[in-house]
């Protein structure tokens, strides 16, 4: 609005001073005793033209300053709810879960041991279902090649990777087979690019040489 009126107030100014120029060169009386109405005529709107230019700037300082403000205010929320940030909290939640998920596992397993505590048919079964089966050595190579980019050549931890000794399904070959199958968090899934022996082998050397290992 205060630009508008700036630029109107402007023209008016411009073409009176041309209208008056040219009306005096052919008028040398004037303008005589209108002199006064000239000069009141050219104040008014001299004084106007200032005015809102000068509002018409405050108009726009408060507009660049809002700007700026949300701009900042986009990139405080993007250094702290960015993907990366997000990453992190979706696999802190998934290895809560997983622990009470353990925890859970874990008291139903000794409630099952107890029960069957003179079986060995079913100590066998249990004991082949823990390890899952795999081949370790043959594993470490599939763990070279596929994992030890993100959790590093030790398994320890790598540039995005987290440490497998601190993560809950790494403990066990039964749940390093889900986290590799399924995938989670930022991790991907492995199911359609390994087979499931080739899983087996992987899952049975995390948890023999780096989460159980010396």
């Amino acid at each position: 609005m205060h630009e508008t009126l700036f630029y109107i107030c402007g023209g008016i100014l411009a073409a009176s001073a041309v209208s008056v120029s040219l009306f005096g060169l052919k008028n040398d009386n004037f303008p005589g005793k209108y002199m006064p109405l000239v000069i009141v005529w050219f104040a008014v709107f001299a004084i106007g033209a200032g005015t809102f230019a000068v509002l018409h700037g405050k108009d726009e300082s408060e507009a660049h300053d809002k700007e700026y403000v949300k701009a900042n205010q986009e990139i405080e929320k993007n250094e702290t709810t960015g993907p990366f940030e997000k990453a992190r909290e979706e696999a802190a939640e998934e290895e809560k879960a997983a622990a009470g998920a353990e925890g859970t596992e874990s008291a139903g397993g000794e409630e099952g041991g107890e029960a069957a505590a003179g079986g060995e048919e079913s100590t066998e079964g249990e004991s082949e279902a823990s390890t899952g089966g795999g081949n370790a050595e043959a594993g470490a190579a599939v763990f070279a090649q596929n994992c030890a980019t993100c959790h590093g050549p030790t398994g320890h931890g790598g540039g995005i990777g987290p440490d497998l000794r601190t993560m809950p399904l790494a403990q066990t070959e039964e749940g390093t087979i889900k986290q590799v199958t399924n995938g989670g968090a930022v991790m991907p899934p492995f199911s359609g690019v390994l087979s499931e022996e080739e899983i087996k082998n992987v899952a049975a050397y995390v948890v023999q040489d780096i989460t159980h290992g010396e």
